[in-house]
């Protein structure tokens, strides 16, 4: 298979030519070290979890997605992940951003009932953001360490470039969960709006609530942990997905069990040491600023479509932790109730219900925004 990066800056994987001649078969290798992994975890599972009659997982990472791949300005490649609308819809694009730790499988779990799969259902033609942050990503040769800033300046604006394109629409339609939601931010702050049709939030914190000593240890983790450091999260989180029995242990009260394991054995993801430094200068300082710490994201926000959501028992962004930003973009701010933790809205058992639900008559509000 050709170098990813000697492609075209969008591309999707059915143009791309066979990796091996007819005749070599694809290796099994992946296959199995991920059927043995899960065999491995699984039995852990259960001997550490006797007495449950849980399945270790529900749901998993599926087949796997064409890519569209795209092409920042300095250098660093990355696909998107693609979920074709429903056949004789009009495919307008939707571009789903993770959050830290996560992936785009975040949006993918449970093929049946996840966010991707109801919006290709309701008509739109969804890319699942990864960025330079991701272990698909490609470096360009003497990559420097990054920051959220690059993925908000450089990948976001190539991201939704490559859409367009790939889409044949002029707008796209943005939904951010988390760190995904951050980095939308800041992309509207640093570089506006250009490209985006409307956006979505979902536990994208603005504002940061610490003690002296918290915000002083924050901030000496920002001056001391190495920019170009990588934290192996994917593997310490898949190593504890036999220990976790229910979502509250992962912040998530109202995801089940099993599927709380699925996240962390399948939509795991490795933390830079440039973002968390720049995730520790919020804390420090209490509110979301660029790298630099010298501009509060909220102030250079202006009103704009969006729909902002909260949860009531996320630790990582209560209601008054996103409701300046939903001020500021004015627009409505949705506050669950009932036990709300971080990924809940995504990954929760009520999440189609109220927080999917309420994800598609906004954005089909605002599709026509998509044309043009």
């Amino acid at each position: 298979m050709p170098d990813p990066r000697a492609m075209p800056a969008s591309v999707d994987d059915a143009s791309v030519p066979a990796p091996r001649p007819a005749a070599w078969p694809p290796s099994p290798a992946p296959a199995i070290a991920r059927w043995v992994g899960d065999a491995a975890l699984g039995l852990t599972f259960r001997v550490v979890q006797a007495r449950t009659r849980d399945p270790f997982t529900a749901g998993g990472p599926g087949e796997p997605l064409p890519r569209v791949y795209y092409t920042a300005d300095d250098g660093w490649r990355a696909p998107l992940f693609h979920v074709r609308a429903a056949p004789g819809t009009a495919g307008e694009p939707v571009l789903l951003a993770h959050g830290v730790g996560g992936t785009h499988r975040d949006f993918s779990l449970e093929r049946g009932r996840c966010l991707a799969a109801t919006l290709a259902t309701a008509g739109y033609s969804v890319y699942l953001l990864e960025h330079r942050g991701d272990r698909s990503a490609l470096p360009p040769e003497g990559a420097r360490p990054f920051s959220l800033d690059d993925v908000a300046t450089h990948d976001l604006g190539a991201a939704l470039d490559a859409v367009r394109v790939h889409s044949g629409f002029d707008q796209v339609l943005c939904v951010g969960h988390g760190l995904g939601a951050q980095a939308l931010y800041l992309r509207m702050a640093l570089a506006g709006t250009d490209g985006m049709a409307a956006l979505v939030t979902m536990c994208g914190a603005v504002r940061f609530s610490a003690g002296v000593s918290a915000a002083r240890n924050a901030g000496l983790v920002a001056a001391l942990l190495p920019a170009g450091w990588v934290i192996p999260g994917r593997r310490l989180q898949q190593l504890a997905s036999p220990f976790v029995t229910t979502g509250e242990q992962i912040a998530s009260p109202d995801t089940p069990g099993p599927v709380a394991r699925a996240r962390l054995r399948y939509a795991a993801g490795d933390l830079h040491g440039g973002v968390i430094r720049q995730m520790a200068r919020w804390v420090a300082s209490g509110h979301l600023t660029d790298a630099s710490g010298r501009l509060d994201v909220t102030s250079a926000l202006r009103p704009f479509p969006a729909l902002v959501f909260a949860g009531d028992d996320d630790p990582a962004c209560p209601p008054a932790a996103a409701w300046p930003a939903a001020e500021a973009l004015a627009a409505p701010l949705v506050a669950l109730t009932g036990g709300w933790g971080h990924l809940d809205p995504l990954l929760g058992a009520r999440a189609p219900a109220e927080v999917h639900a309420r994800v598609l008559p906004f954005l089909d509000q605002h599709r026509r925004r998509c044309w043009g």
